[in-house]
């Protein structure tokens, strides 16, 4: 399947993943005692690191489940721990690879091995990734619109980060959006990709083209199924609202674990974190390493006391992701371990 990493691919970003690491780490870590970073971990409130861990659980489960209903939408049935799985394949991968760019792929991939029809998981893949987008940006709008003030006292600049990470998010929507519902805007963008394709004198063209205009039409007789379920539709618009707010809620836990009077901003500091997603979303940086933990720094001064600020930072990018890409690596490498020996035991028999 085309979709897939190659092998070098996935060496090139995963060594680009491990190297934007440790420029960040040193960065952030250098000049600090680390005997201090662990005495403060803890003296933390362990019950509300539990807390923002079992947030990031909630994240991924709640991704699996919406997965699970947008392939029921087109009449797929796999059982609820398949497309929890293929909820981590996702976070691993977009994780590792600039712009999230490998998770849908990769996605595709396992899908596929498990005969999921290549067409209709694409469609399900993109009616979730339409509600994830619509949900964040939302999200964020209510959070640029509370915490203005803030963000231009304390980010300067950063705004236009926001505004430039909302556009490029917007413009992914529509073109998404465009390709499930619009038959004239999709056949618009066919024609695009072909000229582009014509321009840099690709030998398979017309190869291409059938493939995407046979793909087109079976997502547009896909969103017939929509328009008959939408109860299932608003079910992963609930599911993606669940989603979201357990992920942007986990730098509130970390800030309380290491301050309970942190409390009072609670809602401020979930809004703010809503902003910084979108902000660096769009950036070509596996798991916007780098951005991601400069934004923090800058954006959640105004609620944490310095001292603690590296911590919080350094606890939060933790469990919502440094912890989660080690744990969804390990899933992917030991699915392929006992997929390897259930093979290797029926060839022996």
């Amino acid at each position: 399947m085309e979709n897939k990493l190659t092998g070098k691919q996935m060496a090139g970003n995963l060594l680009l993943f491990v190297g934007l690491i440790a420029i960040t780490f040193y960065f952030l870590l250098r000049g600090q005692d680390p005997r201090e970073l662990w005495q403060a971990v803890r003296s933390a409130r362990l019950s509300f690191i539990g807390i923002a861990v079992g947030c990031m659980c909630v994240f991924l489960l709640s991704e699996g489940i919406a997965t699970w209903q947008c392939l029921r939408l087109f009449g797929c049935r796999r059982s609820l721990s398949r497309n929890i799985f293929y909820a981590l394949v996702g976070f691993f991968f977009s994780s590792v690879t600039p712009s999230a760019s490998g998770g849908q792929p990769m996605q595709l991939y396992y899908m596929h091995r498990d005969t999921i029809a290549v067409p209709t998981a694409t469609l399900a893949l993109l009616v979730q990734f339409s509600v994830f987008q619509c949900v964040t940006i939302a999200f964020a709008a209510i959070g640029f619109g509370t915490q203005y003030a803030l963000l231009v006292q304390e980010g300067g600049a950063f705004r236009y980060a926001f505004l430039l990470g909302t556009a490029i998010n917007a413009v992914l929507l529509v073109i998404t959006l465009a390709i499930i519902f619009s038959k004239r805007a999709s056949e618009s963008i066919l024609c695009l990709v072909v000229r582009l394709l014509t321009l840099i004198r690709y030998k398979k063209v017309e190869q291409i083209r059938q493939q995407l205009t046979e793909q087109l039409e079976l997502y547009h007789r896909g969103t017939q199924y929509l328009r008959q379920n939408t109860h299932i539709l608003c079910r992963v618009v609930g599911i993606t609202i669940v989603q979201t707010v357990a992920f942007y809620t986990i730098p509130c836990w970390i800030a309380m674990a290491l301050y309970p009077s942190m409390g009072h901003s609670f809602f401020a500091i979930a809004a703010m974190e809503a902003v910084l997603y979108v902000s660096v979303s769009a950036l070509p940086l596996p798991g916007s390493i780098g951005a991601s933990e400069g934004a923090f720094l800058l954006l959640f001064r105004a609620f944490i006391p310095g001292a603690a600020l590296h911590n919080a930072m350094l606890l939060s990018r933790g469990v919502s992701f440094y912890l989660f890409v080690a744990g969804s690596g390990c899933s992917i490498a030991l699915h392929h371990l006992f997929e390897r020996a259930k093979t290797a035991r029926k060839q022996i028999q």
